[in-house]
């Protein structure tokens, strides 16, 4: 029966546990990969393994990403070659390897595909998780999702399609690459650091603003604002987290926008629909912002608007 987990499902290829326990996985894999962490280094290393092993309450995709990329950068400089990142890529699929290896021994292999997901601890199925899509918030009829794969040069699950399936079983791919090719070469100009601080700034503020004018609350100025903002931030756990009151947009959303407009049979449906069709990729280019930030910040701003419009009526 599978459970819900972040934003997807576990399939139930857990062990069993008569057959392998949490403390078991554990075990095999610590004492196969101690060595390649010094000994100030252990503890935290330590930390990290039983995360990824804790069965009972798995780690999603992308905080694999962050405790694989973890435990490479707490490995000893001699052990790093130890670390294999991999990606395989041809006209029916791709998907990238993680792995840890020892020798001919594989203690830890995380597999990335389009679908799903999956890591295996000394060559057995810990868990997989397929992504389930969603539905576009005023058009049900319309499933979305976004193929992510591991990208070396950001460090994180990247998403770089967006999937559309409508009624009557058409279905087509959006190219999201152009905005993960920016950002790769904002990091190799040594830019990204500096933008990403502003740009969680803008992210955030924007979606707060957007909320507070949804709410219809008037007038408001930016001390009421600044308050709204400080209980948002708080109440969603946003972690030193700023408020502008002029952020409207953020430039990934812009990123957005623009591979969007790129796609020649996207910019056709919203025409047929053009009474709809500004919603609908207002719609398209908040989904896909919010999996670009999450990817880039590891957190979710998907009800951002929401809660910031439920805090503002509190003000009238």
């Amino acid at each position: 029966m599978p459970i819900t987990i972040g934003r997807g499902f576990l399939k139930s290829e857990m062990f069993s546990q008569s057959a392998i326990s949490q403390r078991s996985f554990f075990t095999l894999l610590w004492e196969k990969i101690k060595d390649f962490f010094c000994s100030t280094r252990r503890s935290a290393a330590d930390k990290y393994i039983k995360e990824l092993c804790d069965v009972t309450s798995p780690p999603d995709a992308q905080r694999l990403v962050d405790l694989f990329c973890a435990l490479y950068e707490l490995s000893s400089p001699s052990c790093r070659g130890n670390f294999h990142f991999q990606h395989y890529k041809d006209a029916e699929c791709q998907y990238t390897n993680l792995c840890i290896k020892d020798g001919e021994d594989i203690p830890l292999c995380i597999v990335i595909r389009q679908e799903h997901y999956y890591y295996e601890i000394m060559n057995r199925t810990v868990l997989c998780v397929d992504t389930q899509p969603a539905h576009l918030k005023r058009y049900s009829d319309i499933n979305i999702k976004t193929s992510t794969y591991v990208c070396e040069e950001l460090c994180c699950l990247f998403p770089e399609r967006l999937l559309l399936s409508l009624s009557g079983g058409i279905t087509f791919s959006v190219d999201l690459k152009n905005i993960k090719e920016t950002l790769i070469t904002m990091a190799e100009k040594g830019n990204l650091c500096d933008w990403k601080e502003q740009e969680r700034k803008a992210a955030i503020s924007s979606r707060i603003n957007l909320g507070i004018d949804q709410a219809g609350v008037t007038p408001i100025d930016d001390a009421i604002k600044n308050e709204i903002a400080a209980k948002v931030i708080e109440n969603t756990n946003l972690k030193n987290a700023t408020f502008h009151a002029n952020h409207t947009q953020s430039s990934v959303t812009q990123l957005v926008y623009s591979c969007l407009f790129k796609n020649e049979i996207l910019m056709n449906m919203l025409e047929e629909s053009s009474s709809h069709g500004l919603l609908c990729l207002n719609d398209l280019a908040e989904y896909v912002a919010i999996q670009v930030h999450n990817s880039l910040f590891s957190e979710d701003l998907s009800s951002l608007v929401e809660t910031t419009k439920n805090e503002a009526y509190h003000q009238r």
